[in-house]
C-alpha cells in the first residue's frame, strides 16, 4: 500500500511538473512579436513626434480663430498636457533592436535615437519647466519614482545629446558606407538631411536660451559661434528641400491634410484667419497674404473691380474678441477665411514643416544681431523671407519688387528694430508649421505682441507654461512637489515663469 501511494505521489509531481511547463509555454503569445526592426520602431516615432497644421496649438499661436463656440475657443485657460514618455519608451527599443542586430546598416538608428530623445525632452521642458531626464526610463532597474532635473541641466543633457548624435552622423558619413536608411518617410532615409536637422535643431536650441545667453556652463555663444565657423562639420539647412516636414497625401486617409473637401462643411465657415498674423501680413502688403486668405464677404458683394488684390479685403479675427462677437463679426462677412485653393480643394494641402530652412535662416539672423557670430543678419533675414515666400510658390522676383517698393520691411540695422523685423518675419514664417514654435518665441521675446482681449479666460495673461500631468502626481508625487516648490513656490501655476524665460 504504502509503494503504491508513493508511486501515485511521485506519478502525480510528475504530472504538475509537465503541467507547469505547459502552461509556463503557454504565457508565450505566438502572434504578438518581441523583436521589431529599427526601421518599423522610427517610423512609429516619427508618426507620433509629427506636428499638424491648424490644430488648437495653430489657435494659441494666434494664427486662426474659431468663431463656433461649440468646438473650440481661444481662452488660454490651459491645464495640462502629456509628457513624451510613451514616445521615449519606443526609441529606446529601436536602440535595443538596433544594437541586438548590429552591423553598419543599423547604426544610424542609434544616432537619430540620440537627436530623437533630445528632441523629446526639449518638447516636454519647453511646456512643463523641469522633468525627469537624467533618471529617466528607468524602470527595468526599478527606478520609478525619477527626480526632475532643473530645466538648466535639462537642456545641458539635451545639447549633450545633439552634439554627441551630430559627431557620430559625420563619422558614419565620411566613413562612406551608407547614407540611406529605411523607416524614414520624412527625409526618405537622407542621413545627410539628418546631419543638416540636428545641426539645425542645436540652433534652435541656443537661441531659445537668449536670456541665458552668458551662462558660463552652458557656452551658448560659443557653440552658436562654432556651428556656423564650420559648415564642412557642422552644415545646417541649406534650401527648403531640407525642410523636415510632413508631406500628405490625400489618397491615404491616414495621412490626409487637416483640412480639405471631405472637411469643408466642418471646418471651413467656423474659423476665421487670426489679425495676429494676417492683419502683419496686411500691414506689410506682403504677397503671401492672397496665397493663404480669402478677401473678406463684403468685399466680393461690393464687386470692385480687382477686390481680390486689394489688401484692405483681407482681415483677421482677433483672438482676444469673445466668440459671439467673432461670430456675429463672420456672419457678417467682415472676416477672412482660409484660401478655400490651397487649403481645401485636395486633400495632400501643403506640407507641414517640423523645423525648416526659414526658421534656421531667422535664427541665424538673430544670433549675428544679437553679437554671437560673425556675419550679415541683413543677408539671413532677407534669405528667410526668400524661402517662405518661395514655400507659397512665390519666386525671388517677387520679393525683390516687394522689398524694394516697403521700406518697412527693408532691415533697419543690428538695433532692436532690427531684431522686431527679424523676430516678426519668423512669426510669419511659422504660419501653420513647427507646433508652438510661434508662441515659444512670443513667450521669450513679445514678438509679435500678442492679442488678448475679453475671451481671455486667464485673468488677461498668456500663459506661460503647462500643469504637469495628473498621472505625475499618483505616480510620483514626491518629486514632482519637490520640482514644483524649487520652480514656483510649490504652485503648480500655468502663469509661473520658468527659468528658460528668467
Amino acid at each position: 500500500m504504502k509503494h503504491i501511494t508513493h508511486l501515485l505521489i511521485c506519478a502525480g509531481l510528475a504530472l504538475g511538473a509537465t503541467s507547469c511547463k505547459k502552461f509556463d509555454g503557454l504565457q508565450d503569445n505566438p502572434n504578438k512579436p518581441t523583436v521589431s526592426p529599427p526601421a518599423l520602431l522610427l517610423t512609429g516615432v516619427l508618426i507620433d513626434l509629427k506636428e499638424n497644421p491648424w490644430d488648437q496649438a495653430q489657435r494659441e499661436n494666434q494664427f486662426w480663430v474659431s468663431n463656433f463656440d461649440y468646438y473650440a475657443s481661444q481662452g488660454y485657460n490651459w491645464s495640462s498636457t502629456s509628457m513624451r514618455y510613451n514616445v521615449l519608451r519606443n526609441i529606446q527599443k529601436m536602440e535595443e533592436e538596433a544594437s541586438r542586430l548590429g552591423g553598419d546598416e543599423n547604426k544610424p538608428y542609434l544616432i537619430i535615437a540620440q537627436f530623437l530623445k533630445a528632441w523629446c525632452y526639449l518638447d516636454m521642458t519647453m511646456k512643463f519647466g523641469d522633468v525627469p531626464m537624467s533618471e529617466a526610463m528607468q524602470s527595468a532597474s526599478e527606478n520609478f519614482t525619477p527626480k526632475y532635473d532643473p530645466q538648466k541641466e535639462v537642456f545641458r543633457q539635451v545639447l549633450a545629446l545633439l552634439e554627441s548624435s551630430a559627431s557620430e552622423m559625420k563619422a558614419f558619413l565620411n566613413a562612406a558606407k551608407r547614407n540611406k536608411i529605411n523607416g524614414d518617410f520624412m527625409f526618405d532615409g537622407d542621413l545627410d538631411k539628418w546631419h543638416k536637422l540636428i545641426n539645425s535643431t542645436r540652433l534652435r536650441v541656443l537661441i531659445n536660451l537668449s536670456k541665458h545667453a552668458d551662462d558660463a556652463d552652458l557656452k551658448v555663444k560659443t557653440q552658436f559661434a562654432a556651428i556656423l565657423a564650420s559648415p564642412a562639420n557642422f552644415p545646417v539647412m541649406a534650401g527648403n528641400g531640407d525642410n523636415y516636414q510632413v508631406v500628405f497625401n490625400g489618397n491615404i486617409q491616414d495621412n490626409r491634410y487637416p483640412l480639405g473637401p471631405y472637411n469643408r462643411g466642418f471646418d471651413r465657415g467656423r474659423n476665421n484667419m487670426g489679425a495676429t498674423y494676417l492683419d502683419s501680413l496686411v500691414a506689410y502688403k506682403d504677397p503671401r497674404t492672397f496665397e493663404i486668405a480669402e478677401p473678406v464677404d463684403t468685399a466680393k458683394s461690393s464687386n470692385v473691380p480687382g477686390y481680390a488684390a486689394r489688401f484692405s479685403s483681407y482681415k483677421g479675427g482677433r483672438t482676444g474678441d469673445v466668440l459671439s462677437d467673432l461670430s456675429s463679426q463672420n456672419a457678417n462677412g467682415y472676416l477672412s477665411y482660409g484660401n478655400e485653393r490651397r487649403y481645401w480643394q485636395t486633400g495632400s494641402g501643403e506640407p507641414c514643416i517640423q523645423l525648416g530652412y526659414p526658421e534656421t535662416c531667422f535664427t541665424i539672423a538673430e544670433a549675428i544681431q544679437r553679437g554671437w557670430a560673425p556675419g550679415s543678419a541683413e543677408d539671413w533675414y532677407k534669405k528667410g523671407i526668400i524661402a517662405s515666400f518661395a514655400f507659397y510658390g512665390l519666386g525671388e522676383d517677387v520679393f525683390n519688387t516687394w522689398y524694394a517698393a516697403t521700406p518697412k520691411a527693408q532691415y533697419k540695422g543690428n538695433n532692436a528694430e532690427g531684431l522686431k523685423q527679424i523676430l516678426l518675419q519668423k512669426y510669419l514664417a511659422f504660419f501653420m508649421n513647427s507646433g508652438r514654435q510661434a508662441y515659444y518665441q512670443y513667450r521669450r521675446t513679445g514678438i509679435p505682441q500678442f492679442d488678448i482681449g475679453p475671451a481671455n479666460a486667464n485673468d488677461g495673461k498668456i500663459p506661460k507654461r503647462w500643469l504637469y500631468p495628473q498621472r505625475e502626481y499618483q505616480t510620483n508625487n514626491d518629486q514632482v512637489k519637490a520640482a514644483l516648490q524649487r520652480q514656483f513656490g510649490g504652485t503648480d501655476d500655468i502663469n509661473g515663469d520658468m527659468w528658460l524665460i528668467k
